[in-house]
């Protein structure tokens, strides 16, 4: 009989019926402790059954109850929580309940539950208790009801008698007030803001309770006390959603597990976030929120009960109310400067100030202050702590999750903030700026928190705040580099070629000056040593910033690269762009010519890319206005082949790009145009020359030697050659060949014909076989 309703009893509870419980209201644990208590009751009265069989008394008349304990007394658990029960009996004779108690618990772990059990006599309550009781709080689920009232007088005897050492005991778990900065990743339980944060803060409140009320409700209002428990609700949702997914007691959560909590949880994306980063979010938002009311309460019990125990004797005290939040502001601002720590009542304070707007231009001069000072990071951390930024810079969304870091942007910036202000007293540079310029630096880095890939609204947000404040016109654009610019020597070491030159200039097209790469290395390498970066990543930092100011030496290609990133600022933002795939897009960034972006259409750089993409070697000719003929091939490919077939044609412009994937894009302009039959003769002619193994010998034109100049420090990386000489047919079939056999590698070509005389510029990287055959070069290209 027993075998047989147990069976029952299992198909009625499975997981599978308790995910409906995230779209009921209110919170999970409750729905699912109400469950647990029908299954233990259900599961009692089966062992009752089979016990007592057809002699089955009334419940009251059997000495035993079973009791809820800890957090399951709150109906706060989980799923596949470790369920915390106290089995209590009397011992009177005429009941054998020790072999029934026995089934019982046989019975609950047949059912697949994780007990953690006490069994106590009534007699011995109190000795157990002492050293083995560890929770202020049981509740009733089945059995006698006349015993369960004998055990709760006793108990609460017992926390009467105690509650000196219980609360000693509970308020060590919130000694530090200071609260920290919380990762993205964590453990739901341990960390701070975690679920024993919550449990054990219930277990001090239940301890002083002397009233239905909640005992918090002696500290705040009903206002906070429903902040603090939306948090807990949802942080014990997060909880069961976590266990469900593992099918076990899981505490970690990460990233990779996101995406099917969102779908648990029925999270939807929203504007401008994603469901994922929404979810972290809330959990961030609400372990902060639990953090701060953890350690407010026990502080407010700890000076209330126990006045010779301060939780932190070094902590600024609120000494004085404050009517709003500017009369608070301008408290802050008459501080001395120096480090604080703010008593946690100043942080709780603050957080329920009243917020006038219309006073908001005040205030933001007031906290325009703050940035001037030596020690701005204590004071903007209090203000952070107590969600008053929140009202200043709507901007910067609260714990935006950031998966390239353990730290969200914002809690990033205050990291960063934090480092620069201890190295502060170390760095000769520091030292030589003025005050704006560094109240402006620490202004940047507040702002870094803000993660907009936009130019033009991180622009416009920047602005937006510094025209309010008293600043010099230079250093507010200085500022703005510095801004929009945060994180690109962070993306150029993690992801691109530090020594690639056209990586090089963009950047210093984007910078400007030498100033403004050096105050962006130092915010970089701060932000880098806040947030533990390896060692490697600093010294290739290092590294950068010196091929960087290297770069500022080479004036050639600057105006250039600076073209190019002005253009390519507007090509991400068109239609053509967008519409593409995520790998086309990311190989048109990393095109290593500049002059192809600066020279070409969108629709044109987007073909030919495309057609870059796909085919190690194509051609096509157009015939409007004039003749040109276009390819993509290889970068080894003997662009001579086809300069030779066209020998008989008048070549007037020839373009040399570099792509991507060790590809090129050669084009031909020539000053003729052909007929359609013209057209096909040629294209057959090309394709026959293509696929010939068979080499036309090319004649050497006359070049003489003062027509040749080769400039070796064009560049760090590059050299430059000029020829200045008489237009002759297959001249640059042969110099292509020429640069084949010495194996030189050409980055770009310029190609005039005036006049009878081609001005041509050729640009090549300055390789290990240039270096060699420099003068071999110049041999091979002269006919004297």
């Amino acid at each position: 009989m027993l075998n047989k309703d147990l069976e029952k009893l299992k198909l009625e509870y499975t997981q599978k019926q308790y995910f409906k419980y995230f779209l009921r209201q209110g919170t999970f644990s409750l729905h699912y402790s109400r469950q647990m208590d029908c299954l233990i009751k259900q599961a009692y009265e089966i062992v009752l059954k089979d016990y007592f069989e057809n002699f089955l008394p009334q419940n009251e008349l059997i000495p035993f109850c079973v009791l809820a304990n800890n957090h399951y007394a709150t109906n706060s658990l989980c799923v596949n929580e470790t369920v915390p029960l106290i089995l209590s009996y009397e011992d009177i004779k005429g009941y054998h309940l020790k072999p029934m108690i026995k089934t019982f618990i046989e019975v609950l772990n047949d059912l697949h539950l994780q007990l953690e059990y006490n069994i106590i006599e009534l007699k011995g309550l109190k000795n157990l208790a002492k050293n083995e009781l560890k929770s202020t709080q049981i509740r009733f689920i089945c059995g006698s009801k006349l015993l369960f009232k004998k055990i709760k007088q006793d108990f609460n005897d017992f926390l009467k008698e105690n509650k000196e050492i219980l609360a000693e005991n509970l308020l060590k778990n919130f000694q530090n007030q200071t609260l920290p900065f919380l990762k993205q990743e964590f453990n739901i339980k341990k960390d701070c803001g975690g679920l024993n944060d919550l449990r054990k803060l219930e277990n001090l409140l239940a301890l002083f309770k002397d009233s239905p009320k909640n005992y918090a409700l002696n500290f705040i209002d009903e206002k906070c006390l429903s902040e603090l428990r939306l948090a807990s609700e949802f942080l014990l949702t997060l909880k069961s959603a976590l266990n469900l997914q593992s099918g076990k007691d899981d505490d970690e959560f990460s990233f990779t597990k996101t995406e099917e909590l969102v779908k648990l949880l029925h999270k939807k994306d929203q504007k401008n976030f994603k469901a994922e980063e929404l979810l972290i979010q809330k959990s961030l938002q609400s372990r902060h929120l639990l953090c701060l009311y953890a350690a407010f309460l026990a502080s407010k019990i700890q000076k209330k009960y126990f006045k010779t125990l301060p939780l932190n004797s070094n902590a600024l005290l609120l000494k004085q109310e404050f009517k709003n939040l500017n009369q608070a502001l301008e408290f802050l601002n008459s501080l001395e400067d120096r480090v604080y720590h703010f008593d946690i009542a100043f942080v709780f304070a603050l957080k329920n100030l009243d917020f006038d707007k219309t006073n908001l231009e005040k205030a933001l001069k007031i906290f325009e202050n703050f940035f001037y000072k030596k020690h701005s990071f204590c004071i903007l951390k209090l203000l952070f702590d107590s969600g008053i930024l929140k009202e200043f810079y709507k901007q910067i969304p609260r714990f935006l999750s950031d998966e390239e870091s353990d730290y969200s942007f914002d809690i990033q910036a205050f990291l960063t903030l934090q480092q620069f202000e201890k190295e502060q007293e170390n760095l000769e540079f520091l030292k030589q700026l003025q005050d704006e310029e560094k109240m402006i630096l620490k202004f940047v880095i507040f702002l870094s928190a803000i993660n907009n890939e936009n130019a033009i609204s991180i622009a416009s947000i920047y602005r937006s705040y510094t025209l309010k404040f008293d600043i010099k016109a230079e250093n507010l654009e200085l500022g703005l580099r510095l801004f929009k610019n945060f994180n690109a020597l962070k993306e150029l070491v993690e992801k691109e070629d530090i020594y690639n030159p056209v990586i090089l200039l963009n950047l210093l097209s984007k910078v400007e000056n030498l100033k403004t790469l050096e105050l962006l290395y130092l915010l970089t390498l701060t932000k880098a040593q806040a947030l533990g970066a390896n060692a490697f990543f600093c010294k290739a930092l290092d590294k950068l910033l010196q091929n960087a100011k290297e770069g500022f030496e080479d004036e050639n290609l600057l105006e250039e690269s600076a073209k190019r990133v002005k253009k390519e600022l507007t090509l991400k933002r068109t239609k053509i762009f967008l519409e593409q795939d995520k790998i086309l897009q990311d190989k048109i960034i990393h095109i290593k010519s500049n002059l192809f972006i600066i020279k070409n259409s969108f629709e044109n750089i987007i073909h030919i890319s495309k057609l870059a993409k796909d085919n190690d070697f194509k051609f096509w000719l157009e015939n409007e206005p004039n003749l040109n003929l276009q390819l993509v091939a290889l970068k080894d490919f003997n662009a001579g082949i086809i300069l030779n077939s066209l020998t008989n044609l008048n070549l007037i412009f020839m373009s040399f790009f570099e792509l991507f994937d060790d590809k090129i894009y050669l084009k031909f302009e020539y000053d003729n145009i052909i007929t359609q039959e013209q057209k096909n003769k040629l294209i057959k002619l090309l394709n026959s020359n293509l696929q010939s193994s068979i080499k036309n010998k090319i004649k050497k034109p006359i070049i003489k030697k003062d027509e040749l100049k080769l400039d070796l420090n064009y560049s760090k990386n590059y050299a430059k050659l000029n020829l200045n000489t008489k237009d002759q047919q297959g001249l640059m079939a042969f110099l292509m060949n020429v640069f084949k056999i010495l194996g030189l590698s050409l980055s770009a070509a310029k190609i005039q014909t005036i006049r009878q005389r081609t001005r041509n510029t050729f640009i090549f990287q300055k390789n290990q076989a240039l270096l060699e055959k420099q003068q071999e070069l110049i041999t091979s290209l002269i006919s004297e």
